[in-house]
């Protein structure tokens, strides 16, 4: 950007608390744009040279911070807050990510952009529900490492060709005349730790209401009865899609399980004649939140955070799934397509 004022930024986002070695390694370089000003020499830096080093500036206005547990070859769902100076997460921006291919990457070359794509806002505000006061019997767990989205997440779908290393590009704009550019450096897995598009189901026996009161079912607040009728293995053995959702409404520290989890029951009740919908708490013991012990089906499906919602087909394989957060116009989609590719 000729004219401009580069300032950088390195934060560096290694494994997240409880996550162990799925948790993709995450580095990010941000350069914040000013207008006006000279460009501190870094006109003269080597085209590939901004993705390997950086200075650090500790009044960059805004950073993201990436909300996923780990990234793998093919579609992604790119979830992120964005903070500013104060470390209060800010939702009326305008960003767009860009995917770079950086398995070549040296500081001679510059990396190409395989595709840009606008940033979508989820809002949170008034409906993230605090999480309860609560232990883990085993020390650390995905709930204590997840970020707090704050007023909510930008997302964004990047298809990621193979893996290896790959840079994020986002351009902040805040609507005031200064766009931030913001890199990430991050490295793909071959496969996802968690099950894939296409993948068939992990069918166990779970708890149900028939042998289990609701209070040890879910640490939801105001529990819909219907969604602990089937145990996960009867679920998959019928014939119709399915709306599967591994959260914890009362002890999530994101604050998203429990409005993934509306978005879930919602659109279940209105295709509850032609679909299957099934919570599944992320803990085997919610009434006891002085020591709670992860649930069997929840280890079982090698879930690197919560919440994750999936869409399941009546074959038994998933259709969609969702890292994080889920809005009501993307299950309902899904839905459709899913009812549809079945004739139904």
């Amino acid at each position: 950007m000729t004219g401009s004022s580069i300032r950088w930024v390195l934060a560096v986002f290694g494994t997240l608390v409880g996550l162990g070695a799925v948790a993709a390694v995450v580095t990010a370089v941000v350069l914040v744009l000013a207008t006006g000003g000279d460009s501190e020499g870094d006109a003269d830096a080597a085209p590939g040279e901004r993705w390997l080093t950086a200075l650090v500036d500790p009044n960059a206005p805004y950073l993201p911070i990436l909300a996923n547990a780990e990234f793998a070859a093919g579609p992604n769902r790119v979830s992120f807050t964005v903070t500013d100076q104060r470390g209060l997460s800010v939702g009326d921006l305008l960003v767009s990510v860009t995917l770079f291919d950086l398995r070549s990457l040296t500081p001679e070359q510059s990396p190409v952009a395989v595709t840009t794509v606008a940033a979508e806002f989820i809002d949170y505000a008034g409906v993230t529900p605090v999480p309860g006061a609560h232990t883990h019997a085993e020390g650390s767990s995905v709930s204590d490492g997840a970020h707090f989205v704050g007023v909510g997440v930008y997302v964004a779908q990047i298809e990621l060709p193979a893996a290896g290393l790959w840079g994020l590009e986002f351009l902040i704009d805040d609507g005031a005349g200064d766009v931030q550019e913001v890199l990430f450096r991050l490295e793909a897995r071959a496969e996802s730790a968690a099950p894939n598009l296409g993948d068939a189901a992990i069918g166990l026996r779970t708890p149900t209401l028939a042998d289990t009161p609701i209070e040890r079912l879910t640490s939801d607040g105001a529990p819909e009865p219907g969604l602990y009728q089937w145990s996960l293995d009867e679920a998959l053995a019928r014939p119709r899609p399915l709306l599967l959702i591994f959260s914890t409404p009362g002890y999530c520290h994101s604050r998203t399980c429990g409005p993934s989890l509306e978005v879930v029951k919602a659109v279940w009740r209105e295709h509850v004649r032609s679909v299957d919908a099934l919570h599944i708490e992320v803990f085997a013991n919610p009434d006891e939140p002085e020591d709670l012990r992860e649930a069997a089906a929840f280890d079982a499906w090698s879930l690197p955070s919560e919440p994750w919602i999936f869409v399941i087909d009546g074959a038994g394989r998933i259709f969609s799934r969702y890292e994080g957060t889920i809005t009501a116009a993307e299950l309902q989609r899904d839905v459709a397509a899913v009812l549809e590719a079945e004739g139904s």
